[in-house]
């Protein structure tokens, strides 16, 4: 899948999917339960990894869910995929920064990897806020649109500062060990 800008949100988004489904979660009602991702965002990627070849389609079950799997390029994908993601760095946003974190452990057992990342996206939220402040102090705009600007900029470096906080918390909460032979050996430990 080539990488641009655009695309690059739904690479992680499709890597993430793969994950899930190699972790046993196949529907997107599963993705939406068990992972709090939307039917809206995970039907289309489900249907982009389908095209690309990187999963297979079920029968439709019960209330007409269709199950998933993953095929040998889908793993090959999901192995090797999450090392781009890296190599670009943080996109800015919290839920896609959080994905390819995960994605690091899943797939390649770096937790350090994934600290450094979740911490460089802390990093550039701050750097963010002071982008901000640069361009309020040289705001020129007055009357009614300059009130706007400031209040949008104030309300923008407090979410900034709330993301910048969350991502350092969610790096220090990542767990020492997720890759996905861990999982798929105890998936098959199970009787």
């Amino acid at each position: 899948m080539p990488e641009t800008r655009d695309k690059r949100r739904r690479t992680d988004l499709d890597l993430f999917v793969l994950a899930l489904i190699d972790s046993g979660i196949s529907t997107p009602y599963d993705f939406q339960k068990a992972a709090g991702l939307s039917p809206g965002a995970t039907i289309p990627a489900l249907q982009r990894l389908l095209e690309a070849g990187f999963v297979r389609q079920g029968k439709s079950g019960a209330r007409r869910r269709t199950d998933h799997s993953i095929t040998p390029a889908g793993r090959k994908f999901l192995k090797n995929g999450w090392h781009t993601l890296i190599e670009d760095g943080p996109s800015g946003d919290l839920d896609a920064d959080l994905r390819v974190a995960l994605l690091v452990l899943w797939a390649g057992g770096k937790r350090q990897l994934a600290t450094d990342f979740l911490q460089q996206s802390a990093s550039k939220k701050l750097e963010s806020i002071e982008w901000l402040q640069a361009e309020e102090e040289s705001s020129s705009i007055s009357s009614i649109a300059n009130w706007y600007a400031r209040l949008r900029l104030s309300s923008t470096k407090v979410l900034l500062q709330a993301e910048s906080a969350a991502a350092l918390k969610m790096a220090e909460a990542l767990p020492t060990r997720l890759s996905a032979k861990a999982a798929r050996t105890k998936r098959i430990a199970k009787p």
